[in-house]
């Protein structure tokens, strides 16, 4: 804690995706993350965290977009 007594570390951010017209999460990058594994988010599903000005297509953000050993058993994200 810092001299105001607040927790100086940073908060992990809060994602977001849309399934159709749903809004759901909040939830951590490590769920997120094993939702594109799973196949549940695909490369034009749109994603959203705390600090993005914007949604975007989950192909268009680097922290969840599967590296390209992953992507070659993903064949949404080939």
């Amino acid at each position: 804690m810092d001299a105001d007594g607040a927790d100086p570390r940073p908060t992990p951010a809060r994602w977001y995706h849309l399934q159709g017209e749903e809004q759901r999460g909040p939830i951590g990058l490590d769920v997120l993350r094993r939702l594109v594994v799973d196949g549940r988010i695909e490369p034009d599903t749109y994603v959203w965290a705390d600090g993005m000005p914007d949604w975007l297509p989950a192909r268009q953000v680097p922290a969840i977009t599967p590296p390209d050993e992953l992507r070659r058993d993903l064949p949404a994200w080939r």
